[in-house]
């Protein structure tokens, strides 16, 4: 150290060394543990069970605890969480862990968590073994459940103390996964299309040629008449 520094050029050096350390430390600290979605790859090397019982990654949130996640993220796949309900028969339809599913749960009790026992089983370091619960009340509607997770759960950006009701349209993250849950309530039965036209569309050569003339469907009473 220079001797010819006075105390305040000292004490300022010091505090740029130390800020240039944590700064390192912070560098190294994010390339050593990669991101929740980065090591989907990583993932696939490691059965289940041993990917559930590693120790679940810390996300430093922000102040106040709320979540400026941007959800449009070009080229990736939009996740998504429905809920539907047929009268007294509900059920959930997600894509959170591949191809669109339907589960079904006689209690109406869904399970979220790295437990590969978990109903929805999410292979993110972020998310803990048993991180939340997405559940059905009758006459209530679908309520998210936080189990005192690590990184906590988000509804719209803001955390979530244990139980909250949900929406259509909300915005969820658990962990560094995102989705949008959606809820349905009711269903309609649809009047059959004039069977002309029904067969136009199911025609072999319709479905075969780059281009057909439909302008004579333009009338309604054509395309959209009840079938008498």
């Amino acid at each position: 150290m220079n001797s010819e520094l006075g105390p305040t050029e000292l004490l300022k050096k010091a505090a740029d060394e130390v800020d240039m350390n944590d700064n390192l430390g912070l560098a190294l600290s994010m390339a050593t543990s990669a991101s929740p979605r980065q090591m989907d790859g990583c993932g696939a090397d490691i059965d289940d069970a041993s990917f559930a019982k590693v120790q679940t990654l810390m996300i430093d949130h922000p102040v106040g605890e709320s979540d400026s996640t941007t959800f449009e993220v070009s080229g990736e796949i939009f996740k998504y969480v429905q809920g539907v309900v047929q009268g007294q028969r509900v059920y959930v339809v997600t894509n959170l862990l591949g191809e669109s599913e339907i589960l079904l749960q006689p209690q109406m009790v869904w399970t979220i968590g790295r437990n590969r026992e978990a109903a929805l089983p999410l292979k993110d370091r972020a998310i803990s073994r048993r991180h939340a619960v997405l559940l059905y009340v009758q006459e209530v509607g679908f309520q998210l459940i936080d189990l005192n997770s690590m990184n906590g759960s988000f509804v719209n950006g803001a955390r979530i103390r244990q139980r909250h009701l949900l929406k259509d349209g909300d915005r969820i993250r658990l962990g560094s996964v995102n989705f949008t849950f959606f809820v349905s309530w009711g269903f309609r039965t649809l009047h059959p299309i004039h069977p002309e036209v029904l067969a136009r569309f199911k025609d072999s050569g319709s479905r075969s040629a780059d281009f057909m003339d439909y302008s004579a469907l333009e009338d309604p009473e054509i395309l959209f008449g009840r079938n008498r």
